[in-house]
């Protein structure tokens, strides 16, 4: 059973597998490889500094360099709904004109530099909130957010470590919870992860 949950112009006919450039229609094998590249292409991106500003182009462009090797919508904006669980993302048509909104916003807060560290996390908690909700690629939405938020701390003088969390449920909750509106655990999370650059 799909994690979203209709029929996608994004996978092979009559299957619930993502035409990848491998051409693997095996689920379960088709995780592990782009498992193995993802994180081989996040690798790859901590150890170059991150463009500054990180607006959207950096964004988009972090999906691309993260899901390269795997997809060919890889940097592309998702063309249908989807969803997870009982959580509906936005519709196509709003993903484009609403991400323009948050980077203008970002953009008009200085991408976040000089706040206190308590602000800096309330403003950031916010901003994956938006991310989040608006789910604008059809696969690789946390990773990219992720490692977009821990570029965005690195240029406002934090360090973010994701890996500081042991598993993904707890991140994956505290995004559950932003999605309804609620960013105290999302806010605690990043609390614990991040720290003033070295």
């Amino acid at each position: 059973m799909s994690k979203y949950q209709h029929t996608s112009l994004y996978c092979y006919p009559d299957s619930d597998v993502l035409i990848n450039l491998f051409d693997i229609t095996d689920d379960e094998k088709l995780k592990e490889l782009e498992k193995v590249y993802t994180l081989f292409r996040l690798s790859e991106l901590k150890i170059n500094p991150p463009k500054n500003p990180s607006n959207m182009e950096a964004f988009l462009e972090i999906h691309r360099y993260i899901l390269q090797d795997v997809y060919p919508f890889a940097g592309e904006l998702r063309r249908e709904m989807i969803s997870k669980g009982s959580s509906s993302f936005a519709h196509p048509q709003f993903i484009e004109p609403e991400l323009h909104k948050i980077f203008q916003a970002l953009e008009e807060e200085d991408y976040l530099k000089n706040l206190p560290r308590d602000e800096f996390i309330s403003r950031l908690a916010y901003y994956l909130a938006e991310l989040n909700a608006l789910h604008p690629f059809r696969e690789g939405n946390g990773r990219t957010t992720r490692e977009f938020a821990r570029q965005l701390a690195w240029n406002a003088g934090y360090q973010l470590d994701w890996e500081k969390i042991p598993g993904t449920a707890e991140i994956i909750n505290a995004f559950v919870d932003s999605f309804n509106a609620n960013n105290d655990k999302l806010e605690s999370l990043l609390d614990e992860i991040i720290s003033a650059k070295a």
